[in-house]
């Protein structure tokens, strides 16, 4: 009997030390696994980050290369590329005398066109050609008025501009006339204190020029006005709801963006709002205040449309196919929000800002994200 009993509990030792030691297999099986997923997810993570230009402000993004600008010591506007592939950088130009930039870069093939004033007064419109890293200035005149803004409708470039004399003062949308080297005047419109109509601002989308228009004999009534880019016949108004009305009239406005059958706009107390066009109306769609776009210079039709919340951590994405928008809410340590974001219609390059830095605000880190891969992450909201 004991003999028996000292086999039998040889076998059940043996048989328990083998479940052990399987048990440690698979726990170092699986801890193996989740190791490498960890280094696959934190190489992923690394290859979608751009660290070269984290102390520079991206602002156009090309197929193979982002256009960044920032100033340098002396004060100059600095713009130059970083190229994705061979992951060279560059300053193509340097801006002496800068006194600001107010319109968003337009982007024609691999040339990014941005409206430059100068502190004597004089407005440039810079062409940057990130194929060459060359520069040239297109156009130039001075003026009074330091704020420009700028469009593109394939390949012609279209710019708002303010001249004010003794008597009224003229806001105009002008063409680019690449033969003659001027600026040929498509629409415009005078005001004095108390009367007449301004183009406060304009966008070009879908074949048509949409001019927002302040009209100063009507109770400061505000509304789009439609145009072909052909003629510059007027086509037709839309007006804004109550919402939408207050939001742009009582606080100026400081970007403007058409997009498929939705526009975009920002007053100068940084509220952002998508409102959504049904027949001759603009109806609010979102309302946020900081709510910035993750601007596209391409001015092309895109299937999805990037927003993101400056110094917050929430992107949203517009399917305009479907009306459906979706919000993503990116993984950020307590001390990292979001700088500033910009797209071309297929990837969102983000600035990642480090807020423990409250003195000069730097930029952490600058990823690219495809729009895609933001969307398997993201919920509906809308």
């Amino acid at each position: 009997m004991a003999k028996f009993s000292f086999s039998c509990f040889c076998k059940e030792s043996q048989s328990i030390t083998g479940r052990q030691d399987i048990m440690k297999r698979l726990i170092i099986l699986v801890l193996w696994v989740v190791c490498m997923l960890a280094l696959l997810v934190g190489c992923s993570s690394q290859e979608n980050e751009i660290g070269d230009i984290d102390n520079h402000t991206p602002i156009a993004l090309l197929d193979d290369a982002v256009v960044y600008n920032y100033i340098d010591d002396d004060g100059a506007l600095v713009i130059g590329r970083y190229v994705l592939s061979s992951k060279r950088q560059s300053d193509i130009v340097s801006v002496e005398e800068f006194y600001i930039s107010s319109g968003k870069p337009t982007v024609i093939d691999n040339s990014v066109i941005l409206p430059v004033t100068l502190n004597t007064n004089e407005h440039k419109l810079l062409m940057v050609n990130a194929d060459s890293d060359t520069s040239e200035m297109i156009f130039s005149e001075f003026n009074s008025y330091p704020m420009d803004a700028v469009s593109v409708m394939n390949t012609d470039i279209y710019m708002l501009s303010t001249m004010k004399d003794d008597v009224a003062t003229a806001t105009y949308i002008r063409k680019y006339n690449e033969n003659t080297g001027d600026m040929d005047i498509c629409i415009e419109k005078q005001f004095t204190d108390n009367t007449g109509e301004q183009i406060t601002t304009f966008a070009c989308s879908n074949e048509n020029i949409y001019v927002l228009v302040n009209n100063m004999g009507a109770e400061n009534d505000v509304y789009i006005e439609i145009y072909d880019d052909k003629k510059y016949d007027l086509l037709g108004k839309l007006y804004f709801d109550s919402e939408l009305r207050n939001f742009v009239s009582n606080n100026g406005i400081v970007e403007f963006y058409c997009f498929d059958s939705y526009i975009y706009i920002r007053n100068f107390s940084d509220y952002g709002a998508i409102g959504e066009i049904e027949n001759n109306q603009i109806k609010t769609f979102l309302n946020l205040p900081s709510l910035r776009m993750a601007y596209n210079g391409k001015n092309t039709q895109d299937n999805y449309y990037g927003f993101f919340v400056r110094n917050g951590r929430e992107l949203y994405l517009l399917d305009v196919y479907s009306d459906t928008l979706y919000e993503i809410n990116l993984d950020l340590s307590q001390d990292e929000s979001i700088r500033n974001a910009i797209s071309d219609g297929n990837n969102i390059c983000i600035s990642i800002l480090d807020e423990r830095d409250t003195e000069s605000f730097t930029t952490k880190k600058t990823i690219i994200v495809d729009f895609n891969e933001l969307k398997e992450k993201a919920y509906q909201t809308k």
